[in-house]
């Protein structure tokens, strides 16, 4: 196999690698595998040397037989796992961009993912019969497939009768779509053929109306997901379990990614819908009104807005894992194409990365979204819209989980210095924290058992605030801490006491970058320092989001910060030493300090 353009380690793949799982062989098994991966393969996708096997494996195959049958019955019980791609505005693409969207869609598919492709003309905006759009539907639909026909040697077929939708008077309907034949998706589904669905519905009385594309995706996210539901099934006649799993949701729409003046790349590369939605939306409703003037800077707003409602419709039925990724066709073409023309075997500089081949192994954003935003790629114009350098930029987007601020902060100030040098918060009592989940939250991201009372008195009137992410998935524990010899409350230094996330939940689900987000942009603006172990393995990640950091000479500690002015400021820079000099650890174990 020849795939990881996109660079994607083991442990960054290893909820992607867990689908091809299987129960070890036993000695009446096969165990032929080896043999078979030892075997050249060129499957077009460049996966480097994931699947390799080692050379002691590859030189000493073992053949056992194996009945065919029991393997057959096997692979039906793995899920179908389906991208659903919504392609915005296909007539507007050259065929050179529809070669590379092609390009990428056929690797998806190598990959082990079934792709339902729909498709959302705009052709005639501002109303058009049926009977125009079909056959512009039907013109786009067959560049679609001559393009996918050159790269996969999988089928794909136009599909236009699945959908069913309420009667409305006119050629459009604003009632509800819903996939009222699931075999048509299914069965061509499990046979490897891309289906090719436009935005058409048929009414109870047989008559073809338009279809908007949200409520089309909907209707497919709805249908795909709910496949194993027996009641759905049992709606629709069906018999058969279709054992599915909704994955992805790609958007592929020239405006790009979800615009954002505050970050130097002037876009949002990840979006946490429970945290972040409404105040996206609205943001980017400001930017539209703002815009007025400017009808077709306007609508591509308006075009972001419809795709992030869309997204948190969609999402909204799905497991938490699922995600999202808005991109545009053109990013999808130019990152393809540049894969394609270099060789696939031999040394020579890395690949340039394919934002979908890495969004499907790592269900991650290429860029993480806790960067500082002088790391960021940025454009030292300061008139330049925001819209404009988002279509460059693609935005992953999650169900994600709720953020929990105690106390709420300012988003301009944060938490604001106490005049007393004391704060009220207590952790162990306050009815907004569950204390015994904080701990076992703590303990387990640490593997190490704390010492709770230690650890109380310890930041007992020092507790700056708390953040948790989800149900106790991750959270951030920050507090006022005092610099040795001096008593004085305009000295007090904010400081990360706890950085936890749950073993389960670290890897792919984003809560390290949610967590650190709120720290530095919401509770602490000004900055925070921390201390971290010198060969602690998460430095590398700290390194990355820190303004700086030094190793404190005597110590086994390195020093982080963000914020400006520290290093220049002589008495904040002492502060920060020595209070990462001088807190004391609360491990109930008596090993060196974490």
């Amino acid at each position: 196999m020849d795939v990881l353009s996109a660079n994607a380690t083991r442990r960054d793949a290893k909820p992607y690698l867990a689908r091809f799982k299987v129960a070890k062989p036993g000695k009446s098994q096969t165990l032929d595998v080896q043999a078979e991966r030892a075997r050249p393969q060129r499957s077009g996708v460049n996966l480097g040397d994931l699947y390799a096997p080692s050379r002691a494996i590859a030189d000493s195959p073992q053949f056992v037989q194996q009945n065919k049958v029991e393997r057959a019955s096997t692979a039906k019980q793995q899920p179908l796992h389906v991208a659903l791609v919504c392609l915005r505005a296909p007539e507007a693409l050259d065929d050179a961009t529809l070669e590379g969207v092609a390009i990428t869609l056929s690797q998806l598919v190598k990959l082990d993912t079934r792709i339902v492709l729909v498709l959302d003309l705009n052709v005639y905006e501002g109303g058009a019969s049926v009977v125009l759009q079909k056959i512009a539907i039907a013109e786009q639909a067959e560049r679609v497939q001559q393009a996918l026909r050159r790269h996969s040697a999988g089928a794909s077929r136009l599909v236009t009768s699945s959908l069913e939708c309420e009667q409305a008077s006119g050629d459009s309907t604003d009632g509800d779509v819903s996939l009222a034949l699931p075999m048509l998706v299914m069965e061509p589904l499990r046979r490897g053929i891309v289906l090719i669905i436009p935005c058409l519905a048929y009414t109870p009385s047989g008559q073809l109306q338009i279809a908007p594309a949200g409520d089309v995706m909907a209707a497919l996210t709805k249908g795909l997901y709910g496949l194993h539901d027996e009641e759905i099934l049992e709606s629709h006649s069906q018999q058969t379990n279709y054992n599915t799993s909704l994955d992805r949701i790609i958007v592929l729409d020239p405006a790009g990614g979800i615009p954002s003046k505050d970050r130097g790349d002037y876009a949002h590369v990840f979006v946490n819908l429970e945290q972040e939605f409404d105040g996206i939306y609205s943001e980017l409703s400001e930017y539209s009104t703002a815009t007025h003037k400017n009808n077709a800077t306007a609508r591509i707003y308006d075009q972001h807005k419809s795709n992030l409602s869309m997204l948190n419709r969609c999402l909204a039925m799905l497991p938490s894992a699922s995600s999202a990724l808005i991109i545009s066709p053109h990013e999808v073409a130019r990152s393809s194409q540049a894969s394609a023309q270099e060789p696939t075997i031999g040394t020579g500089t890395r690949r340039q990365k394919n934002t979908l081949i890495h969004n499907l192994l790592t269900n991650k954003p290429m860029v993480s979204s806790s960067l500082p935003t002088a790391r960021l790629p940025s454009t030292t114009n300061s008139s330049v819209d925001p819209a404009m350098t988002a279509a460059n930029t693609a935005t992953l987007v999650k169900k994600g989980m709720p953020l929990t601020i105690i106390p709420a902060a300012d988003r301009t100030f944060g938490w604001q210095l106490p005049t007393s040098g004391r704060t009220p918060l207590l952790l162990e009592s306050d009815p907004r924290v569950d204390f015994a989940r904080l701990t076992l939250l703590i303990e387990d991201s640490f593997r190490r058992e704390l010492n709770i009372q230690h650890y109380l008195d310890r930041i007992s009137g020092r507790i700056a605030g708390l953040i948790v992410a989800g149900n106790y998935e991750g959270a951030a524990i920050l507090t006022w801490e005092q610099p040795p010899g001096t008593t004085d409350p305009a000295r007090l230094v904010p400081y990360l006491d706890k950085f936890a996330v749950l073993q389960s939940s670290q890897g792919s689900s984003g809560v390290a970058d949610i967590l650190f987000q709120a720290m530095v942009r919401t509770a602490f603006p000004a900055g925070v320092c921390w201390r971290s172990r010198q060969d602690n393995p998460v430095n590398k990640w700290y390194f990355e989001r820190a303004a700086g950091s030094w190793q404190i000479p005597g110590t086994q500690w390195t020093l982080f910060w963000t914020g400006e002015g520290v290093v220049e400021n002589e008495e904040k820079w002492e502060d920060y030493v020595s209070v990462c000099r001088s807190v004391l650890p609360s491990w109930a174990d008596g090993k060196r300090p974490d």
